[in-house]
């Protein structure tokens, strides 16, 4: 392991979980590499976001101008780079395997969108997670068997790789999660049960299935409860607007816009029961933030959900489009009759890569 060379790309990485992503991947190396024993190397778009020691950073800011430039540096530049720098290893974060010069390669996939078919409405709000979802599947399959392995954050979608791009090399490497909890409360109305939906408004992450749920709840259900969703209010998204058009005159619904980390830990903190309807994920980070505060659960009966939930009592799962059912599970909860149905892990976890400091021995050991 001394003396090697590793290239980390992240170039497209940005913004939201996978900036967090990137972030938490050069935090964790920096720390591995606090006695310098490799020589780590980070593609980043701004690297003045980045401030962390034994990693030299390489800004390539036009990297999010256009789909163009993204394809001519994975394909092209990074080729011409890699030759020049002559790395041990390459470990691309965001999905695509790029053309490189390099003793070992890897790439860690994390898009859901190849794994979901968008229907009109998809389309409609943003029509990138259409195109996305044709898209992504191309762009995973070039060059994918270059890769000495596939990393994957779940086993369903290890099979699923398995399978459709005929590959051995997949392993899982469970996404880092640091518990942070906060005994500091929300001022959550009092005298009412407190449901919590955090999802940015994508429409696949499918709210409408709580807010239609919302409307045919008896009315003295109705009066018992709240239900808040956050960075909705104020939010540029098709989706979001269509959802305060359609919705806003549920007085039982609280619309909020961004909230900072810290409120948000106190709202898990407050909150009584987590809904989480979202129609695809590649892990689903509420719910492991939602079971640290040990609180109830009800989950979209979907691959995901049951893998990142794992071993938990307090959880009862619904078909994610039937507000019906879920209509019923709230009534059930409100007046203290639910009877949740409990998950197991479903996947044996022994060789999984439980965090980044696994994931570099991987890489970096002969």
């Amino acid at each position: 392991m001394k003396n090697k060379k590793i290239v980390i790309s992240g170039i497209n990485m940005v913004e939201g979980g996978i900036f967090t992503i990137l972030h938490n991947v050069l935090q964790e190396l920096s720390e591995f590499n606090k006695n310098n024993t490799i020589e780590v190397i980070a593609l980043v778009h701004d690297a003045t976001k980045f401030n962390f020691p034994n990693i030299q950073l390489i800004e390539i800011p036009n990297s999010k101008k256009s789909w163009w430039f993204r394809l001519y540096y994975e394909y092209f530049y990074f080729k011409k780079l890699s030759k020049k720098l002559k790395p041990d290893v390459w470990l691309s974060l965001h999905d695509t395997t790029p053309r490189v010069m390099a003793k070992k390669q890897f790439v860690y996939c994390h898009h859901p969108t190849t794994f979901f078919k968008p229907t009109w409405k998809d389309w409609k709000f943003d029509y990138k997670i259409g195109v996305f979802s044709l898209f992504y599947d191309t762009l995973f399959q070039i060059n994918i068997t270059k890769n000495h392995t596939v990393f994957v954050q779940q086993h369903w979608i290890k099979e699923v790789f398995e399978k459709r791009f005929q590959i051995k090399n997949v392993k899982v490497a469970l996404p880092e999660f640091v518990e942070e909890i906060t005994t500091e409360t929300y001022n959550f109305e009092t005298g009412k049960i407190h449901f919590f939906y955090p999802s940015f408004p994508r429409s696949f992450k499918n709210h409408e299935t709580i807010l239609e749920a919302i409307k045919i709840l008896p009315h003295e259900i109705k009066d018992k409860c709240q239900f808040h969703f956050t960075t909705i209010k104020d939010s540029k998204e098709k989706y979001a607007r269509f959802l305060i058009k359609e919705y806003s005159f549920l007085n039982n619904v609280v619309f909020y816009g961004k909230v900072k980390r810290k409120q948000l830990l106190s709202m898990y903190n407050s909150m009584d029961c987590l809904i989480f309807p979202s129609k695809i994920e590649t892990w689903g980070l509420p719910i492991s933030e939602a079971k640290a505060y040990k609180k109830p659960l009800f989950l979209a009966n979907l691959p995901y959900a049951k893998e990142t939930c794992g071993d938990y009592e307090k959880v009862t799962f619904f078909e994610e489009t039937n507000a019906v059912n879920l209509a019923q599970l709230i009534t059930e909860f409100v007046k203290g009759k639910h009877q949740f149905k409990g998950n197991k892990t479903p996947y044996p976890t022994n060789e999984d890569l439980q965090n980044w400091e696994e994931v570099f021995h991987y890489i970096l050991t002969d």
